[in-house]
């Protein structure tokens, strides 16, 4: 049986992780293709290019990022490898115009399956120099996409009708020392909606009876989800100190504070949050997650706070339904193209495989 190759040209290590998302994809749905991935040094010169072609026989060049090569797209199209050009930048194609007369750009762009761009200025910029107009596609930054987080749907049924649509914020990844502001920041929204109920989800889900003592020891009526019993009306914070269900109560609540954002702890997955329609508020302390809290930032998705103390009214001002609704579907928007981009790549790849009978 003749294996399916994709050479995969990847800039930057970091485009290796889509690379995987995309391999990952096609074996889940039974699609029997095999990356090469390669970073610098990549094959250089025409001879070299067509060295590697030849090793690896692929039937797609998969260009991952990065200022475009004239040599490896004249020997591509040599070895009739189709090339689909993904992740792509206005910069990406601007050297490449610059060395080439304007008739053999075009004619080399001309060839390319595919472009997919991470903006409309990149678009522009393709077509300007070359790119077919119907074939390239302005489809924003391609990623890994986050894994939706799991929940059981029969408990998040009988939480939702014992909370009876009681507002409910959450923080996760709480420790001990967080205690002190998520208290001061739950009294101080609760003056406005005075059934609102803080769900803190534990860093270490064996440190869930202390945080339900120091919550208890600042005036606020708490209960453990280990117990057993759903949260009442008396009580204004609720400890889940059972593990793997951050998902279900992110379903449960309209806005998150995302742990270890104010303290030097690793930050909260923002795009965990946002996918599951939580608007999300945030310190400036976002590491190793800083690029997708950035772009959350930018799609005015999030509310960032530089200190504890503005924790209270940062939830206050979003427990109107209108801001939250907008912010929400803003955050849903930036995660979900990313799985768009991911989604049109792999159908392409299943159309190549089909055009080569593999």
């Amino acid at each position: 049986m003749v294996e399916a190759v994709v050479w995969a040209r990847c800039a930057t290590p970091a485009h290796l992780a889509v690379v995987a998302a995309l391999d990952a994809r096609l074996q889940a749905s039974g699609e029997d293709v095999h990356f090469v991935a390669t970073t610098d040094p990549q094959p250089e010169g025409r001879r070299g290019v067509r060295a590697h072609l030849a090793q690896i026989d692929p039937m797609l060049l998969l260009w991952v990022g990065g200022t475009l090569d004239s040599q490896t797209l004249g020997a591509a199209e040599e070895a009739r490898v189709p090339v689909v050009v993904i992740d792509a930048e206005a910069a990406d194609v601007a050297e490449f115009g610059s060395r080439w007369f304007r008739s053999r750009r075009k004619a080399a762009l001309g060839h390319l399956r595919t472009a997919f761009t991470r903006d409309q200025a990149g678009r522009t910029a393709f077509v300007n120099a070359g790119a077919p107009p119907d074939r390239t596609f302005a489809v924003g930054v391609l990623e890994d996409p986050p894994a939706v987080l799991p929940h059981d749907e029969d408990d998040r049924r009988d939480l939702a009708e014992s909370l009876r649509n009681r507002p409910v914020w959450l923080a996760t990844q709480t420790e001990p020392a967080d205690v002190p502001s998520l208290a001061a920041a739950q009294r101080h929204a609760a003056r406005r909606s005075h059934r609102l109920l803080l769900v803190a989800v534990a860093a270490d889900a064996g440190e869930g009876p202390e945080l339900v003592d120091r919550f208890q020891a600042l005036g606020l009526p708490a209960s453990l989800r280990s117990s057993g019993t759903p949260p009442d009306e008396g009580l204004q914070v609720h400890v889940v100190d059972v593990a793997g269900e951050l998902g279900l109560w992110l379903r449960l609540a309209t806005v998150a504070f995302a742990g270890g954002t104010l303290t030097q702890s690793a930050a909260q997955d923002p795009f965990e949050v946002a996918a599951l329609g939580a608007v999300l508020i945030h310190g400036p302390r976002t590491t190793p997650f800083t690029a997708r809290y950035d772009r959350l930032v930018r799609a005015g998705a999030t509310l960032q706070i530089d200190g504890a103390a503005a924790l209270g009214r940062a939830v206050e001002a979003l427990l109107s339904a209108d801001r939250v609704a907008a912010m929400a579907t803003a955050g849903w928007d930036v995660t979900s193209r990313g799985a768009e981009a991911t989604d049109r790549i792999v159908g392409l790849i299943r159309a190549r495989l089909d055009e080569a009978g593999l």
